[in-house]
């Protein structure tokens, strides 16, 4: 059956548009570069993971688990975007297919596209937690969140908004058809794979546009401003406040730390906002180039490998484990059990000598 966009294929699309676009421009392109990217990956992310559960000191533990869960998370949509996705996108269009594995297995498209918005945003999520794991660990802070039932209602309530906010548009998608030809009239000349392949288009309704681009804003801002007042909360309480309820040594520790979690994630932040502001721009300024497109998706992609490589370089532990891995040093291998700090030490001598040595205001673990 002959459809509009064949028509348009046909009759405009090769009578003006060249068809020499580089092979970075393809979807093959994107696909070898994007899958040759995670073979690199993985072992790296399989050693930080062996890292965080069997090199983690018992000084760490608290912050064990919130560590190996913004781990899993930042790793999980790098495979999503370089192997289980891999987006293809037609900027300045809410548009484009998958040339991912999900593809090959028939999971329909509109499902990626749910799949890849959600598992971004529970990234997100994934670092307001270890943040406010840092600040709940500060035993003076008056905002900290002790009880289970809260933080269980806290994170719940963050996962709600970001599952219920894409099912209005995503109920809204036009007929593909028709909506494929009304691109056209934004990117008369975009790559030949527009026309062969199952191209998924989000939404060509200015409402459903606004709606997207406002609604995720405010998500995104709301994520943010939990991060930034968590992080507020560990400056003040670490840096500026007076009130002792530690030890010298823990907050040592604490100060340590917080700052090893901040490099965590400002550097692979890098990675994600420098892409999402470029295709921003590209979209406002409706400019449509498809080797841009696919380099974003393929920069965007490094986010969880940076992440995965700050955590063993800012973290004593493992980057200790790495040098030993490195230099084939076998001797005196640090574990969770053996590893004592200096500092804890002290502390334990510093608790010799209280007269109570149950009480509150020392502490050995942050």
């Amino acid at each position: 059956m002959t459809t509009s966009t064949n028509l348009y294929y046909s009759n405009e699309w090769k009578k003006k548009c060249s068809n020499d676009s580089s092979f970075l421009a393809s979807w093959q392109g994107l696909s070898v570069f994007s899958h040759s990217m995670l073979v690199f990956f993985i072992p790296i992310y399989g050693f930080t993971t062996y890292c965080i559960l069997q090199k983690t000191p018992k000084t760490m533990n608290s912050v064990k688990w919130v560590l190996l869960n913004t781990h899993c998370w930042c790793c999980y949509v790098d495979i999503l975007i370089c192997s289980l996705i891999t987006p293809y996108f037609f900027f300045p269009t809410i548009s484009g297919f998958p040339v991912g594995l999900l593809r090959v297995l028939k999971v329909p498209t509109s499902v990626q596209v749910l799949i890849g918005f959600i598992s971004a945003l529970f990234m997100a999520i994934s670092l307001v937690a270890l943040f406010e794991n840092r600040s709940s660990a500060i035993q003076n802070n008056k905002f900290r969140i002790t009880k289970k039932r809260w933080k269980l209602l806290y994170y719940s309530v963050n996962c709600f908004i970001v599952l219920v906010y894409l099912i209005p548009p995503y109920c809204n998608v036009p007929e593909q058809e028709s909506a494929k030809l009304h691109l056209l009239q934004a990117i008369p000349c975009p790559t030949e794979e527009f026309f062969y392949s199952d191209v998924f288009v989000w939404t060509i309704d200015k409402f459903w546009i606004n709606y997207l681009w406002m609604s995720t804003g405010v998500i995104v801002l709301m994520l943010f401003s939990q991060l930034g007042f968590f992080t507020i909360c560990c400056i003040y309480y670490l840096y500026i406040s007076t009130a002792i309820m530690i030890s010298s040594n823990t907050r040592k520790f604490q100060r340590s730390f917080f700052l090893g979690t901040i490099t965590q994630a400002v550097v692979p932040l890098i990675f994600l906002l420098l892409p999402v502001i470029i295709g921003i721009v590209v979209i406002y300024c409706e400019y449509y180039n498809q080797e841009l497109n696919n380099s974003l998706v393929l920069f965007l992609s490094l986010h969880g490998f940076t992440s995965t490589f700050v955590i063993i370089l800012v973290h004593h532990p493992y980057r200790r484990f790495l040098i030993k891995v490195v230099t084939f040093d076998r001797s005196a291998e640090v574990t969770g059990i053996s590893y004592i700090t200096k500092g804890a030490r002290v502390d334990n001598n510093v608790l010799r000598r209280l007269p109570n040595r149950t009480s509150p205001y020392i502490r050995t673990d942050f």
